[in-house]
């Protein structure tokens, strides 16, 4: 394919804008395409509505923004074209902060739509039986195959709750998965399913990975921390102040449903609650416990569609709209879910929220986007770095086209995004500055293989199983 030819392939993806620009081959050529570095170049997105998500810069129309070393350095009008600057006409689209999900169980991913219709096919039961099959090798197949998904329904940062830590080893293969697929992360060292009650907490392998990733820098935009036992755990008071010790964050799964009721009372009276607490769905949360996580500063994060379908009940949105709480959201397990569209999660959130009011303007769309971005961001503790577009932090961006039949009309952007929105339109995904999602195509990732890869796996599993 010659320049002119690129060029034309460039105008009919509406991607290409007065400057130079994108070489096609760069992002889609096949001795690249898989786990590839793309480049942090400098870039110029033009004419975008830009939703910051930074309450002192607000909303921009028609705007631009300028991307250098994988930073936002700029945002305005008119900006002028920097030598070297490839530009990309967003033709009045709609551009948002990478969205980040704070609570995911990448290994089960293989696992889609696994949760059957009888008590041994349940979740639970279906997880721990896979569980044992798993390798290492297993855990960043799995971790690869999610994040690939991710990066296509534009998630730039996961939160990755592992629970089938039988080693350092299982988790370190979260870390590896995010850092090829150019993700920024957090991974949370739970345990495991089979693990029994009485084996300690496993500190030493705790101890061991935080000391690897510390020494590798590849492993820098990616946390460690610790993902708790349950809220009756006997030992958890000694768990918890070996972890702070460590510096690491803690999450945990507490007052999911109405029969762990009392679970973060529980966790508050033994003042464990705290800034670098995430707890987990909270479905059963009270009127006294939602005071209590807002007078502690703990961040709380809902899976809407894992929570409904496992049959824990309806979020307490309303509640906790109403709070001070940081309330953040995660697509949980794709065995419930099916799939990781998290902006129809925020869509569902604004939609029963409205429904418990009765109230067609209760939520703005606005709010529940916060809880995929900058709110994400503070429960991560990395708002400085990430969580809107704000110049200096990093160029994580998502870019909707308003291109495609479901998403050509309409003028109210943050609606659009929220109800309209599907991952097709997301024409390009950003992360650290690198594009990772280019015209409905994963620039870095050998996608059929990948694919293939699970497929497989997942099959041989199976006939393990039977």
């Amino acid at each position: 394919m010659n320049k002119e030819n690129r060029r034309d392939f460039l105008k009919k993806t509406g991607l290409v804008g007065i400057g130079s620009f994108i070489n096609p081959f760069s992002v889609f050529s096949e001795n690249q395409r898989k786990f590839n570095k793309f480049q942090q170049n400098s870039y110029l997105i033009k004419n975008a509505t830009i939703l910051s998500m930074d309450d002192e810069i607000g909303d921009l129309a028609s705007a631009d923004i300028l991307i250098k070393d994988g930073k936002i350095a700029k945002l305005g009008n008119q900006i002028e074209i920097p030598p070297g600057t490839e530009t990309i006409n967003a033709e009045g689209g709609i551009l948002i902060p990478g969205l980040i999900d704070c609570h995911w169980h990448l290994w089960t991913s293989l696992l889609r739509s696994m949760a059957g219709d009888s008590a041994e096919e349940g979740y639970f039961k279906m997880t721990a039986r896979f569980s044992r099959l798993y390798t290492p090798e297993d855990m960043e197949l799995a971790a690869n195959y999610a994040i690939a998904e991710a990066i296509y329904s534009g998630i730039t940062c996961i939160s990755d709750y592992n629970h089938n830590a039988r080693s350092p080893e299982f988790v370190k293969a979260s870390f590896d998965a995010m850092t090829n697929m150019g993700i920024r992360g957090h991974v949370s060292y739970g345990t495991y399913r089979d693990m029994p009650g009485s084996t300690p907490t496993d500190f030493k392998g705790i101890n061991e990975l935080k000391q690897l990733i510390n020494l590798n820098s590849k492993y820098k935009d990616i946390s460690l921390g610790l993902g708790s036992r349950s809220a009756n755990y006997q030992n958890i008071e000694k768990d918890w102040e070996r972890a702070r010790e460590l510096g690491l964050q803690i999450t945990i799964h507490a007052s999911s449903n109405e029969s762990q009721k009392d679970q973060i009372a529980s966790l508050f009276r033994k003042n464990l609650l705290a800034e670098d607490v995430n707890i987990i769905h909270g479905n059963a949360i009270t009127p006294d416990e939602v005071k209590m996580v807002e007078n502690t500063g703990a961040s709380l994060t809902m899976t809407p569609y894992s929570e409904m379908r496992i049959g824990y009940g309806l979020p307490k949105i309303n509640e906790l709209y109403e709070s001070k709480i940081n309330c953040c959201v995660g697509i949980d397990t794709t065995a419930l879910t099916g799939n990781a569209h998290l902006l129809d999660s925020l869509k569902l959130l604004q939609n029963l929220a409205n429904a418990n009011a009765k109230n067609e303007f209760y939520l703005h769309p606005k709010e529940v986007l916060k809880m995929a971005t900058i709110n994400g961001a503070k429960n991560l503790g990395i708002d400085k770095e990430t969580g809107s577009i704000t110049p200096g932090k990093s160029a994580d961006l998502v870019l909707l086209k308003k291109s495609d039949i479901n998403f050509s009309t309409g003028n109210k952007p943050y609606h659009l995004a929220i109800e309209a929105a599907l991952p097709e339109n997301m024409k390009l995904v950003m992360a650290k500055g690198k594009i990772l999602k280019y015209d409905e195509q994963l620039t870095s990732i050998d996608t059929n293989n990948l694919i293939e890869q699970a497929k497989n796996r997942f099959a041989e599993m199976e006939k393990e199983i039977k």
